[in-house]
C-alpha cells in the first residue's frame, strides 16, 4: 500500500483507495457491488478502534474513509485482504477475471484538517459507479 501523506492525520480520519488489477471494471454488476459494500461495513465494524464514515465501490476501485487509531497499513491488510477473499469466493467470475488477485494499486491518504475531511465526505458522496477516475 502506498501511503500519500507526510503529515499526521487529522482526528486519525483516512481516506483509503483501491483500484483493480488493470484498473479492469470488476464491479460491473450491481450486486457485487453492493456484496462488496457491505463485505468492507462488516471488516471494518468488527474491527475495534475502527470507524466506517463513508464508502463507495465504482466499476474499478473504491473509496474508503474511516476514523482509527491503528496503523493505516494493518487497516489497510484486514480491509484489502478480507474484501478480496470474501468477494473472490462468492464470485467465482472474478478470478475468471483476474487469477492473481483482485487488488492492483492500493493507497491512504491521511486527512489534513476539517476542510479536507468536509470535501472527502461529499467527495465519496457524490462518487458514480463509473466514474473511473481516481
Amino acid at each position: 500500500m502506498k501511503y500519500l501523506s507526510n503529515y499526521p492525520a487529522y482526528e486519525n480520519f483516512y481516506h483509503f483507495v483501491g483500484a483493480t488489477k488493470f484498473r479492469k471494471n470488476m464491479f460491473y454488476h450491481e450486486d457485487i457491488r453492493t456484496r462488496l459494500k457491505s463485505i468492507i461495513e462488516e471488516v471494518i465494524g468488527n474491527k475495534e478502534n475502527v470507524e466506517l464514515l463513508e464508502s463507495t465501490v465504482a466499476y474499478n476501485h473504491i473509496h474508503v474513509l474511516l476514523k482509527t487509531d491503528l496503523p493505516p497499513a494493518q487497516v489497510a491488510q484486514v480491509l484489502f485482504g478480507a474484501s478480496s477473499r470474501l468477494l473472490r469466493k462468492e464470485f467465482p467470475i472474478l478470478i475468471e477475471q483476474s487469477e492473481s488477485g483482485l487488488w492492483g494499486g492500493k493507497s491512504c491518504e491521511a486527512i489534513k484538517d476539517a476542510t479536507h475531511l468536509k470535501n472527502c465526505i461529499s467527495y465519496i458522496q457524490r462518487h458514480q459507479p463509473d466514474n473511473t477516475k481516481l
